[in-house]
């Protein structure tokens, strides 16, 4: 489950908004989204840019072309736990983020933990899936006779070798390995 503040200001907060933003750290865990009440015939870049400006273009979502994301940082090897796609490494001084091109965000804290997460997701929906298969084979070979129950009786065997390896992995006390979820 991803995580997100909403910051939200009217438009005559933006000094307040600046100063509350200025306040966040940049090791930060959690996406934030800025929600501003602004007069119609206020223009919106003026006032994106006064917060951040490489935030606003991205948040803009212009920066769908993979020129576009190239000048803001490196492709890196990572994929966004958000969408699957591919990831930026976007440096602003002395501190970096990962973006995507869709407008995800991650502090390297961040970005790790999400990794976390969707690794022990995707290992619970494969135990899940290796447990139904399991039982699925077990049924056949319970209600056939002969060479085919047997066969199916040794897999669903063989399965529940992947099950007990999978419990063990996930049953591993967070503590051992540190835990890299967002505090």
């Amino acid at each position: 489950m991803t995580q997100i503040i909403v910051i939200g200001s009217s438009a005559g907060g933006l000094s307040t908004l600046k100063e509350l933003i200025s306040q966040i750290p940049n090791d930060f865990p959690l996406s934030k989204l800025v929600v501003r009440h602004i007069s119609p015939d206020a223009t919106r870049n003026v006032v994106l840019d006064q917060l951040n400006k490489l935030d606003s273009v991205i948040a803009e979502r212009v920066l769908s072309d993979l020129s576009s994301v190239n000048e803001q940082g490196d492709q890196i090897p990572f994929n966004c736990p958000g969408c699957g796609g591919v990831l930026w490494k976007v440096e602003k001084d002395s501190d970096f983020r990962f973006r995507c091109h869709t407008g995800y965000s991650y502090t390297p804290a961040y970005l790790l933990a999400e990794q976390t997460n969707k690794i022990e997701e995707t290992m619970w929906t494969a135990l899940r899936m290796f447990e139904e298969h399991k039982n699925l084979l077990t049924e056949m070979g319970l209600g056939k006779k002969g060479v085919g129950s047997h066969t199916a009786l040794e897999r669903a065997k063989k399965s529940q070798i992947h099950i007990d390896r999978m419990r063990v992995i996930l049953k591993t006390d967070e503590n051992e390995n540190g835990d890299d979820r967002p505090k």
